[in-house]
């Protein structure tokens, strides 16, 4: 299986901020626990403190599937609806 790479964009309102932190601080704790997840890592860019990226490594694309029918993951993304500035932009990688 080749692993899946992928770099999640995120926009959060400055109001905010502080919840949508919180909400993926858990998401963190959870999907760091799931099988196949090899980094899951929130990353803020120093020339723009106000989008967000988490970087992601999952052993295989049907273990990133399998994530994101997870329940904290659909708490999380309902919860973040309202509080973004835009919809998360999902990048995928793969290794060459």
């Amino acid at each position: 299986m080749e692993p899946l790479y992928l770099v999640a964009v995120i926009k959060p309102k400055a109001e905010g901020a502080a919840t949508v932190r919180e909400f993926l601080d858990s998401m963190i704790a959870a999907t760091r626990d799931e099988d196949g997840c090899e980094m899951y890592d929130l990353v803020v860019g120093d020339d723009d403190p106000s989008t967000w990226l988490m970087i992601e490594k999952w052993s295989s694309r049907a273990h990133w599937d399998a994530h994101m029918v997870t329940p904290h993951v659909a708490k999380g993304n309902e919860a973040l609806a309202g509080l973004l500035r835009e919809p998360t932009e999902l990048r995928f990688y793969s290794a060459k």
